[in-house]
């Protein structure tokens, strides 16, 4: 079997990282995605490719966060290892080294604003922005499209790319009025720098596969069409899915699937949610 497109998976346990022992968000959670992704075959696939993360630095986290009191005080190893795994993708990517990528990578990072003092929704660190702002330091005039498909509003990406017109920023999720952290409404559409250049599309709770596919083909698609990036990062929540302990959506598994299809990312970056079956570009 080969793969459509030449692809670069990107894996980090962060073994010494977890919200707590029994929570979702533990050490195990990836070991079992490997699991699965090695029990279905996936690396037997002819161009699928497994890389390790890069590594990065303060200097990295300090071009996107003002990271109070400073960046060696917030950011453990496993936010630099994370981080450095979106930046291998990027590379892997831009580079030509692989059609695809994605970066299966805990801490999530979507919750990090710019001015960044602590944990926001298990965030620290927002590692889309970080390996967004380092594969711009190779290739400056990049026009970049970030589409959040988590099923929280991704705020810190918001606040990052607030007033950058170079930087589409679209979120699709469960309304904020019912669900962490209470944003990502309509009318939130950037500054006036980059005015239209943010959109939020806020969902009702139980939406389902008919729903989310409507909103990538009537909306996300055409805007996509219109502003023409030559990359696009997509935030790949897996916390729409009906099993989810801690949101209230109705997606599946195909319906992952699909979307992932029709939005065709460039490079991918595991967010919330504790699935990733049929999730890979």
């Amino acid at each position: 079997m080969k793969a459509k497109n030449s692809l670069a998976l990107i894996f980090f346990p962060a073994f010494d990282w977890a919200i707590s022992p029994t929570h979702p968000e533990r050490e195990e959670r990836l070991l079992y995605t490997r699991d699965q992704i090695f029990e279905e075959g996936v690396g037997d696939i002819e161009g699928i490719h497994f890389f390790n993360p890069a590594l990065a630095e303060a200097a990295d986290v300090e071009r996107v966060h003002f990271a109070y009191p400073d960046a060696g005080s917030i950011v453990t190893e496993s936010h630099y290892i994370a981080a450095g795994g979106a930046m291998r993708a990027l590379d892997a990517v831009m580079s030509g080294e692989t059609d695809k990528a994605f970066a299966m990578v805990r801490p999530p990072g979507h919750h990090a604003q710019r001015v960044s003092y602590g944990d926001r929704g298990f965030c620290i660190i927002n590692i889309e922005a970080v390996g967004l702002e380092y594969i711009r330091q190779k290739y400056p005039d990049l026009r970049v499209a970030i589409v959040d498909t988590d099923c929280h509003h991704g705020d810190g990406t918001q606040d990052i790319y607030w007033n950058d017109p170079d930087t589409l920023f679209i979120s699709f999720h469960q309304d904020g009025r019912t669900l962490y952290p209470g944003t990502g409404d309509i009318d939130e559409l950037g500054g006036p720098g980059a005015y239209g250049y943010n959109l939020n599309i806020p969902l009702p709770p139980n939406t389902g596969d008919e729903g989310f596919l409507h909103v990538i083909d009537k909306l996300v698609l055409p805007v996509l069409d219109d502003y023409k990036p030559d990359l696009i990062i997509n935030s790949a929540g897996q916390d729409n899915h009906y099993t989810d302990p801690l949101t209230n959506m109705n997606f599946s598994a195909q319906g992952y699937a699909l979307l992932n299809e029709k939005l065709n990312p460039d490079v991918a970056v595991l967010e919330g949610g504790y699935s990733i079956e049929g999730a890979l570009p």
